[in-house]
């Protein structure tokens, strides 16, 4: 593409006598082509085509992570008030333990209808949080762009989206068998697991923007001197 130029229009002037520019509506793509050098076309035309199919590629990567950004988001607000109930139940245990005499005797005598009352509240809550993470695990299956999708029966895909299921089973069990202690420190580990894969989602979309953002540098079309 020997002597070519910027043109006032926003244009690329070929050789000083082939004009190509560019309306965009959308995602529909026109280009006006007015006595065209062939070889310098078909140049024009294969970077243009992989510009564009990379920046197809990227903003489907974009849009499929802040979708699996909002399911995270929508999860870890659900799961905060769980989140509470597990730490006030791990104060109880430790009030138990630490307290002295008297404290470990008022602790025992509240205890039962304190326990009962901040467990069936966890109970009824944590239900609710299953439904937003069936939600996510949808969403995780039928994952096209940002990677491998989420099989529970294999145990494949997102190593997170792996350790929150996983992490749902053992705290349906501590609630059955009404362990406190080992409930407290799963909801804390629910909690963190949640945390650290917004976090990740986080990290992905805005290395994915940079990469939108960088992809006109890369294949530009400069002008020869």
């Amino acid at each position: 593409m020997a002597n070519a130029k910027r043109s006032q229009s926003g244009g690329v002037n070929i050789d000083g006598s082939t004009q190509v520019g560019r309306d965009v509506a959308g995602r529909d793509i026109n280009y006006y082509v007015q006595g065209a050098d062939p070889a310098a076309l078909r140049d024009l035309e294969a970077r243009l085509n992989q510009f564009l199919g990379e920046f197809v590629k990227l903003h489907r990567q974009l849009e499929e992570w802040k979708d699996l950004h909002n399911a995270l988001q929508d999860l870890q607000v659900h799961f905060s008030i769980c989140r509470s109930y597990g730490l006030e139940l791990g104060r109880w245990d430790k009030s138990a333990e630490a307290g002295g005499l008297l404290d470990q005797l008022m602790t025992s005598i509240r205890r039962p209808d304190e326990i009962e009352r901040l467990m069936y509240a966890l109970s009824l809550n944590w239900e609710q949080c299953k439904l937003t993470l069936g939600q996510l695990r949808r969403f995780t299956t039928g994952l096209r762009y940002i990677g491998a999708a989420y099989d529970a029966r294999a145990q494949t895909g997102p190593p997170l989206m792996i350790a929150l299921d996983g992490l749902q089973g053992q705290i349906d069990s501590a609630l059955h068998a009404d362990d406190h202690a080992q409930l407290a420190e799963l909801i804390g580990a629910f909690a963190k697991q949640n945390d650290d894969y917004l976090y990740q989602v986080d990290k992905a979309i805005r290395d994915v923007a940079q990469e939108i953002n960088q992809l006109p540098q890369q294949i530009r079309l400069t002008a020869s001197p």
